[in-house]
């Protein structure tokens, strides 16, 4: 038996063939495709503490945060998942040296396969983690843009043709649409404006991804939560996006940042 222990966090992972995953606390961490086939505990030890400031509370929003950090936190604020609502050039960002960080710096579009073929934002250089952590199996740039808020706004445009959100069961039971995304890129190139055109990329390829599993076995979609039951246990048969798919449904790692628990690989 293996066992950690601490606050949760969100999985790693490197784009390697398949995806290699790595599960943490803020003191520890393991290695989970070597843990596939055998029996996963995670059990909740009662406590929760905010990802930023630490604060111990009864309550996280956010994917980890406490109710303050929600409130006054740059990287908490709705811009952050509505791109195309930033602020920052009315001077009203929350943090802008936070801002000037991860907002006012190259942005990537793209064009991503995780159930069916959907349009994504990410900083550049960062795209191997979105992809993943979306469980896409196949992704390829469309654009770079100066700012995050042009990304939000050319998705947006995009999103007029195609999906912009993922369907996580789908996701998880690999049904997936067959896509041929250079094809579908192109013919979202002639649909765009003719003032977004000069910032589509001219050569790309697309990147594609296989996810850790045991064996071929049909996933029980019901979802686990620390928040019903005090312990979720099951034999590891998967690992994709931030999701652990157990033999008796799956858990998704990144709803529960901060949680205390005790993990046991058995």
């Amino acid at each position: 038996m293996f066992e950690i222990g601490g606050y949760l966090r969100e999985l790693t992972h490197e784009a390697t063939e398949p995806v290699d995953y790595r599960l943490h606390t803020d003191h520890d961490s393991l290695g989970l495709n070597a843990a596939l086939g055998r029996s996963i505990r995670i059990r909740f030890l009662g406590d929760k503490a905010c990802v930023h400031c630490g604060r111990k509370v009864t309550k996280l929003y956010q994917n980890g945060y406490c109710f303050p950090c929600v409130r006054t936190l740059a990287e908490c604020d709705l811009c952050v998942v509505k791109p195309h609502e930033c602020h920052y050039h009315q001077g009203t960002c929350r943090d802008a040296a936070w801002g000037d960080a991860h907002c006012m710096i190259p942005h990537y579009v793209y064009l991503a396969v995780s159930s069916a073929p959907k349009v994504g934002l990410t900083r550049k250089g960062r795209e191997l983690t979105r992809w993943v952590d979306q469980g896409a199996v196949a992704a390829v740039l469309f654009a770079e843009v100066p700012t995050r808020r042009q990304a939000g706004e050319l998705e947006m445009e995009l999103a007029q043709h195609i999906a912009d959100k993922t369907n996580w069961r789908k996701m998880l039971a690999d049904d997936v649409e067959e896509t041929d995304l250079l094809t579908l890129r192109k013919q979202l190139i002639d649909k765009l404006p003719s003032h977004w055109r000069s910032y589509v990329l001219d050569s790309v390829t697309v990147r594609r991804f296989s996810y850790p599993r045991a064996e071929d076995a049909q996933v029980a979609l019901q979802s686990l939560s620390l928040d019903r039951t005090q312990t979720v246990e099951g034999r590891l048969i998967g690992v994709k996006g931030q999701y652990l798919l157990l033999s008796n449904g799956v858990f998704q790692v990144k709803k529960h940042v901060g949680y205390r628990v005790q993990i046991s690989v058995l």
